[in-house]
């Protein structure tokens, strides 16, 4: 191979260091922001005098928010919704040898502060992140009779609608995660990992725990 072969492969190598460590400097300092598809892991849970509770897997979305205060270190918030159908066996106290299963479907929502760590600050990195927030999970099922309320609406006038109050109630959760993250450019990126999402249910039964998978595409400003 001529000599002018190697010196210009040597060049082109060089550029290429340098337009890689100028993109990992400049993930310092920066906003990510990001949408991601994902699938919560089916679950049982076991309750006092024989009830129960099944959830099936589902998919769901979400979308999340980081700043880049170094390559490596990031802080942020993460929201997902997703509507999993369900069985509940419900044990009636005056006749607890005759079980009722109903089937409907949750909606569960999050919303957690997150820390990521990235392991090395190239544009393909493995990761992990951990979450401390809230999680809503909604029965949508009435808790009593419908209420009606009223009022008037500039297009439609006058209204009067019926509303079901339904059980729901809003616990503390937790999340770990790992993946990987491949920054294609300096402003697209892809993330793809698995962790487990932790609900805090101990006042009435194990804690409840879904695994949770996904893939996100993010802009980087």
């Amino acid at each position: 191979m001529p000599r002018s072969t190697h010196y210009l492969l040597i060049a082109v190598l060089l550029v290429s260091g340098s337009a890689t460590a100028q993109m990992q400097r400049e993930r310092a300092e920066t906003w990510d922001v990001g949408l991601y598809v994902m699938n919560s892991g089916s679950l049982s849970l076991s309750g006092e005098e024989n009830s129960r509770l099944n959830i099936d897997s589902e998919y769901g979305w979400g979308f999340w928010g980081n700043y880049n205060f170094t390559n490596r270190f990031a802080l942020g918030f993460d929201f997902n919704w997703v509507r999993p159908d369900y069985d509940a066996t419900f044990v009636p106290e005056n006749d607890p040898t005759s079980p009722v299963t109903i089937s409907h479907q949750l909606s569960i929502f999050s919303i957690q502060g997150k820390g990521t760590f990235h392991f090395v600050e190239g544009p393909i990195s493995p990761y992990i992140e951990g979450g401390f927030g809230w999680t809503n999970v909604d029965s949508n099922v009435a808790e009593g009779p419908p209420t009606t309320g009223c009022w008037w609406d500039p297009w439609w006038g006058y209204i009067c609608r019926p509303f079901f109050s339904t059980y729901s109630e809003s616990l503390t959760s937790y999340s770990l995660a790992g993946g990987l993250r491949w920054d294609v450019n300096e402003t697209y990126g892809l993330r793809a990992s698995y962790g487990v999402l932790e609900l805090d249910t101990s006042s009435r039964t194990e804690n409840a725990s879904f695994d949770m998978w996904r893939v996100d595409f993010s802009w980087r400003f």
